[in-house]
């Protein structure tokens, strides 16, 4: 009792000490005070809770079928819609359902008290549930998730509530003045707390260093705007030490230093440099990061394209996949346009940069030298719609592969063999690719798995080699199984093992015994422990690892049933001498197979 009393206040705590911060605001050096009652931050944290409720209900309901997660487009779509639309939507509702005719919400930043408020609600319900079922599992303990999500999660709902917020007080405020919705504000506080929501989950569910820096910039960029946002609807609220809403001041243009049209258009073929010229530092910052964008997706695609195997084990030692056939899916991809359209896009958004640093050096009508609300945005419209396009192109023309894996008839058809001239062996126990080159074309010399051990001792250092046994003719050549369908094997299990070395000790391993059917679908997976030095939950853990790759691609033709006997450890020779642990551990992946009758 007194453990989970802990656990739950450590779960509660950062959103408690957040929600000070927010509630209170600072007179001077020495004093603090409490600008609006604290039923009303009571009645936001309630409605916090409750919106979590809704959300469950919702993620359960969107949950009832699988989502395919297995890949970077299944991920996005799941993030962005099952979880970042159903939570930052369920927030949404409470505040306009609970929250939004309180009479004393009306200043600016009491849509961010009351949004904030929410949302920390919303991520001490949620942390609790997470810690408390840490606590229940083998993971990591629940004071260490607390700990984690102290910094990450618990925070991230709570500047989103700012986020939120700020657009919430301003459609408030303006409804209180002449009585019409500003749907527009409202929605767009939404939407931006959607896709903030979305990223974050969409960088937090992967498992690579990039993903991780990309996770605390994510993080350090909304504590920024959520300051800002913060600063300046107190500025406006006069309950909360500001002047009210601001006085319309006379504007005076700064005057316009001459530039060259020339040096402009030549500078704005780099997007921004020639804006960056012209001292339009908004316009040029637009321009630069647009063509960011577009330069990262054109090189990205064409390291895929240009060297597939390079990039196919970079991806996965980030933890990232291109789907169950990866070959295949760059090879439709290397038959698109789509290298094209990038660079041609890029190409486009260069002249147009150029042309318009050129005209604007040469008309000097420069935007800054107009008052902020007759200030012309065109350049900054055709960088969003650009950014629009962009996007869509990304989505029809990558999205439908990743989460199709490439394969372009279904579920049925076999795994290719022989796709590059020199594949490489993955090992799937081990964080780097290794092996010999091998494969079906004339060119490549196939591995010799069994051999002896030479018999000449290592007199350098005074050792005598231990006499190895020798493989049998089924181990050595796998029963007729296709070294790449072994291959395969070991690129999935590589996707869900590391739960299972988490957790493992380096000496450890682990013997399972599992049976493929001639559809690919796994059954029978159960563990050694005759054979395995691992404790029997640890253990389980491998076995769990075999039953998540259910289903696997279908068996070659010819094959009807292969029962495999794999071996989780760290690469080493392990086992006495003559066991069956031994035996598998001097196998290329630690596996062996052997073709079966079903029953």
């Amino acid at each position: 009792m007194t453990t989970t009393l802990f656990l739950v206040l450590s779960a509660i705590a950062p959103a408690l000490i957040l929600l000070v911060l927010v509630a209170y605001s600072r007179r001077d050096f020495n004093t603090f005070v409490m600008p609006r009652p604290p039923w009303l931050v009571l009645w936001a944290l309630l409605a916090g809770v409750g919106s979590a409720y809704l959300a469950l209900a919702v993620e359960s309901a969107l949950a009832v079928t699988p989502w395919s997660v297995a890949s970077l487009g299944g991920l996005a779509a799941f993030t962005l819609f099952a979880v970042g639309l159903a939570e930052e939507g369920a927030k949404f509702i409470a505040l306009r359902a609970l929250l939004w005719r309180l009479k004393l919400f009306t200043e600016p930043y009491d849509g961010i008290l009351l949004a904030a408020t929410v949302g920390l609600g919303f991520g001490a319900t949620e942390n609790i549930s997470y810690v408390l079922a840490a606590s229940a599992d083998q993971g990591p303990s629940g004071f260490e998730v607390a700990l984690v999500r102290a910094f990450t999660a618990v925070p991230l709902h709570g500047m989103l509530g700012v986020v939120l917020g700020y657009y919430i007080g301003q459609a408030r405020v303006k409804e209180l003045a002449d009585g019409r919705v500003r749907w527009g504000l409202l929605l767009s506080g939404l939407g931006w707390a959607v896709v903030g929501h979305g990223f974050y989950d969409f960088l937090a569910f992967q498992n690579n260093p990039l993903a991780e820096l990309l996770l605390w910039i994510c993080l350090a960029v909304l504590a920024s705007v959520s300051w800002r946002l913060i600063r300046q609807a107190k500025r406006y609220s006069i309950t909360w030490g500001g002047t009210g809403p601001e006085e319309p001041t006379l504007f005076i243009p700064p005057v316009a230093p001459p530039r060259d049209p020339r040096v402009a258009g030549i500078l704005g073929l780099i997007p921004g440099v020639g804006q960056f010229y012209n001292g339009e530092w908004q316009k040029g910052l637009s321009l630069m990061g647009v063509a960011a964008v577009n330069l990262t997706s054109l090189l990205a695609v064409w390291l895929l394209i240009n060297y597939p195997l390079e990039s196919i084990f970079q991806l996965l030692d980030w933890g990232l996949t291109l789907g169950e056939k990866p070959i295949e899916f760059i090879n439709q991809l290397a038959n698109t346009p789509i290298l094209w359209v990038l660079s041609g896009l890029l190409v486009s958004f260069c002249l147009f940069g150029a042309f318009d640093a050129y005209r604007t050096a040469y008309s000097r009508r420069f935007e800054y030298l107009l008052a902020p609300p007759f200030r012309v945005k065109f350049v900054q419209s055709v960088s969003l719609a650009y950014s629009g396009h962009l996007l869509l192109v990304l989505l029809f023309a990558l999205v439908p592969l990743f989460l199709s894996g490439g394969s372009s008839g279904g579920g049925g058809q076999p795994l290719e063999f022989d796709l590059v001239q020199t594949p490489t062996t993955l090992n799937g126990h081990k964080e780097q690719p290794e092996g010999k080159t091998e494969g079906k074309q004339k060119s490549n010399r196939r591995e010799q798995i069994a051999q002896n051990v030479p018999k000449t001792p290592d007199n350098k250092q005074g050792k005598t080699p231990v006499p190895q046994p020798k493989k049998s003719v089924k181990a050595q050549q796998a029963k007729g199984l296709p070294r790449s369908y072994s291959d395969y094997l070991s690129w999935k299990i590589r996707q869900f093992h590391d739960l299972y070395f988490s957790q493992v000790a380096p000496d450890e391993y682990t013997v399972v015994r599992y049976v493929i059917a001639q559809d690919g679908h796994v059954r029978e997976a159960e563990v050694l422990q005759e054979n395995s030095t691992t404790p029997p939950a640890v253990a389980e853990l491998a076995a769990e690892t075999i039953r998540d790759m259910d289903p696997l691609e279908p068996l070659p033709q010819g094959i009807r049933e292969v029962e495999v006997l794999e071996l989780f450890w760290n690469g080493t020779v392990i086992g006495k001498p003559g066991s069956l642990e031994e035996r598998l551990s001097m196998l290329p992946d630690g596996r062996w197979v052997q073709e079966t009758s079903p029953p």
